[in-house]
């Protein structure tokens, strides 16, 4: 990124231009806060470190994304960081309606999900495998969200990373949790972590309720039929997280 010259600041300075002073000074703090895992991948902290050991319920994604680190910026309570910014924009209705869909506000007593980042708040954490926002190097200088959840198991840094920040945080909460993985891959690795007992509590996977996967949450709800294996995947998870929550609400 080129670097703002002096003669340029005392000019923005002069202009009034403190808004893209400090939007300067933020890009400037970011290329400082960076860290390299290795020369393809790189994280940077994001603020989004406050846990709800009382939950009941865990929404696990694979690391924090952009809207997290606007949040931080903004330096937001780091409270306030995951009940605004924790899967934001089109993502959040579709993870409500997935939730809803299949019985997780029944289980929690509540009329709809979509309360999770509101009044009922303090029934929900918001996680991610990597804890900071992790972002994968493009051969143009540019970065992407980290998003093949199979190279952490060939990383040792970002296994570490895993260990050392999620596995941890696992073990402070109070309750049983259900956990929900959003997407194959963090499902597999949540599977993978309760096998090996570095968790505990049950495991609900559902379709990535990114904007951009349209085709698998609507499958996931039941709207669309399979048509390759990936939505098979999400009509099985359903059928499996329905089954759960029936379990949790039908008279003992």
């Amino acid at each position: 990124m080129k670097r703002m010259g002096v003669r340029e600041l005392y000019r923005c300075i002069l202009d009034g231009g403190l808004r893209f002073f400090r939007t300067f000074a933020a890009k400037q703090n970011e290329i400082i806060m960076m860290n390299s895992i290795d020369e393809k991948i790189v994280f940077e902290p994001t603020g989004f470190s406050y846990q709800n050991t009382k939950a009941k319920v865990v929404i696990v994604g694979i690391t924090p994304g952009n809207s997290q680190l606007k949040g931080a910026r903004e330096g937001l309570d780091l409270r306030e960081i995951k009940r605004k910014n924790a899967f934001a924009g089109s993502t959040r209705p579709n993870l409500v309606n997935m939730l809803d869909y299949v019985g997780v506000n029944k289980v929690l007593g509540i009329a709809s999900c979509s309360s999770l980042w509101d009044e009922d708040f303090d029934l929900v954490d918001m996680t991610s495998l990597l804890k900071e926002a992790t972002y994968e190097l493009k051969s143009d200088g540019g970065r992407t969200m980290f998003k093949d959840v199979r190279k952490i198991a060939k990383s040792e840094k970002l296994t570490e990373m895993l260990k050392e920040g999620f596995v941890k945080d696992c073990g402070r909460y109070e309750n049983e949790v259900l956990y929900v993985a959003c997407g194959p891959g963090v499902y597999g690795v949540l599977m993978e972590l309760l096998a090996q007992g570095c968790i505990c509590g049950k495991v609900v996977g559902i379709a990535h309720p990114s904007g951009a996967n349209t085709g698998r949450i609507l499958c996931y709800l039941g709207k669309v039929e399979p048509k390759d294996d990936s939505y098979v995947w999400c009509q099985e998870r359903a059928k499996e997280a329905k089954a759960f929550c029936i379990s949790q609400t039908s008279p003992k």
